[in-house]
C-alpha cells in the first residue's frame, strides 16, 4: 500500500513509523522548508492514549529517547487568580497522566528514522481521485505524487479538509493568544510561581484574560542523543479578548507581541509581567482560537483526516495526545488486513466519536 501523508508534525511521523514497520510505502510531505524553520510549539502534554500510541508504533529506541528527554514529572495542574494568592490543585480524571515533552525535540526524534521518506518545502495544493481508486496529490513545489491513500495531518487549517469537507463548520472565537517562552535562568526561576515550575498553572482573570504557565525541565539534554542541545524554559500563553489585542494583531512583530503579552497582565501580580518580558522574541507566536462541530460521516474515499485536521479544538492540553492517538488508531485499522476503504471507514467512525468528545472537553477546559 502507498500512503501519502501531508504534514510532518507529530501524528504524521507516528503513522509513518507504524505503516513502514508493516512494509507499506509511506511518503511524508511538509510545507516548511526545514524541521526548525519556525517556532514549532513548546511544552506539550500527551495523554495516556497518545503515549500508548507512541510506545506501540515508534521504534523502541525512539520511544526511549522521547521518554528520556521528556519533562521532569511535577505536581500536575493548578489554578490561581491574578494575585497568585490562592492556588488550587486540580484533580485530573483517569487517563490523563501520559508524558510531557518539548514538541520540537519529540518531532526531531520521530522524524530521524523517516527522513528518507520526508520531503520538506512541499506543501499540499489539491488532490484528484483517479479512476483506478487511487489518489493524486499536487504539491506546492510543482510536483505530484500518487498513492492508494492520502492522510491529512496538516493541522487546524488543513487544506486537505477544505477540499474533502468544504462545509466543515469551524468557529473562530473572539479571543486571541500570544504564545512564548522564557529561558529558565536564575532570574526566571525567582519570577515563576512554584506551581508552574513543578507543573502547569492556569491564571484566570474575571474579564476573559488568562495566562498559562509551565516549565519545561528536561530529564536529559537532547544532545545526549545526537540532537541539538536544549535548555530549560518556561512556556507561557496569554489569552485576551480580541478587542484588547487590536485589529492589527496578526501583523505585529515579535517585540510588539511580547510587549502586548506583558501589558495584558500588567495589573496582575508583578512577577508575571516581568517573566513575560524576559521572553525570547524568536519564540513569540500569535494565534486565534478555533473550535469545530462534528460533521456527518462523509462518503468513503481514499482520503482521511487525523488530529487537528479532523477535529480542531481549543487549546487545553488535549489536542496533541488525541492527534497521536488518531495516528495509532488509523495505523491499527490499515494493517488489519481489511479492504482499504473499509479500514478507513472504521477509523473515521471511531475517530469522530472520541475526537469530538475531546473537542467538547477542550472547550469546557478552556472556558475554565
Amino acid at each position: 500500500m502507498r500512503v501519502l501523508i501531508v504534514g510532518a508534525g507529530l501524528s504524521g511521523p507516528c503513522l509513518a513509523h507504524g505503516l513502514r514497520r508493516h512494509g507499506h510505502d509511506v511518503r511524508l510531505f511538509e510545507r516548511d522548508p526545514a524541521i526548525d524553520a519556525r517556532a514549532q510549539g513548546y511544552r506539550i502534554h500527551i495523554n495516556d492514549d497518545g503515549d500508548a500510541a507512541l510506545r506501540t508504533w515508534l521504534p523502541a529506541e525512539a520511544y526511549e529517547q522521547a521518554v528520556a528527554t521528556s519533562c521532569v514529572p511535577g505536581r500536575g495542574v493548578s489554578m490561581a487568580g491574578p494575585d497568585l494568592r490562592d492556588v488550587t490543585e486540580i484533580e485530573l480524571p483517569p487517563g490523563v497522566a501520559g508524558i510531557t515533552v518539548d514538541r520540537l525535540t519529540l518531532r526531531r526524534i520521530m522524524l530521524r528514522d523517516v527522513r528518507d521518506s520526508t520531503r520538506f518545502g512541499a506543501g499540499f495544493s489539491r488532490y484528484e481521485l483517479l479512476d483506478d481508486g487511487t489518489v493524486r496529490v499536487f504539491l506546492t513545489d510543482g510536483s505530484t505524487a500518487e498513492g492508494d491513500l492520502l492522510v491529512a495531518t496538516d493541522g487546524a487549517g488543513s487544506a486537505v479538509r477544505r477540499q474533502l469537507l468544504p462545509d466543515f463548520r469551524l468557529t473562530v472565537l473572539d479571543s486571541r493568544l500570544v504564545y512564548g517562552r522564557t529561558p529558565l535562568t536564575a532570574r526566571a526561576r525567582e519570577l515563576t510561581p512554584p506551581s508552574a515550575l513543578e507543573g502547569f498553572l492556569g491564571v484566570m482573570g474575571p474579564d476573559g484574560r488568562r495566562l498559562a504557565l509551565a516549565a519545561q525541565r528536561f530529564r536529559r539534554d537532547p544532545a545526549h542523543f545526537g540532537l541539538p542541545a536544549a535548555d530549560d524554559y518556561v512556556m507561557w500563553a496569554v489569552t485576551a479578548p480580541s478587542r484588547v489585542c487590536g485589529p492589527g494583531f496578526f501583523g505585529l512583530g515579535a517585540a510588539d507581541l511580547l510587549e502586548l503579552a506583558a501589558a495584558t497582565v500588567a495589573d496582575w501580580h508583578p512577577s508575571l509581567k516581568a517573566l513575560i518580558r524576559l521572553g525570547d522574541p524568536r519564540y513569540v507566536v500569535p494565534a486565534s482560537i478555533q473550535v469545530s462541530e462534528r460533521p456527518e460521516l462523509w462518503s468513503p474515499v481514499p482520503v482521511t483526516l487525523v488530529g487537528d485536521a479532523a477535529h480542531p479544538m481549543a487549546p487545553a492540553g488535549i489536542s496533541a495526545g488525541v492527534a497521536i492517538h488518531d495516528a495509532g488508531r488509523l495505523a491499527s485499522h490499515l494493517v488489519s488486513g481489511a479492504p482499504l476503504l473499509d479500514a478507513v471507514r472504521s477509523y473515521e467512525t471511531d475517530m469522530l466519536d472520541y475526537g469530538f468528545a475531546a473537542v467538547a472537553a477542550a472547550t469546557r477546559n478552556h472556558g475554565g
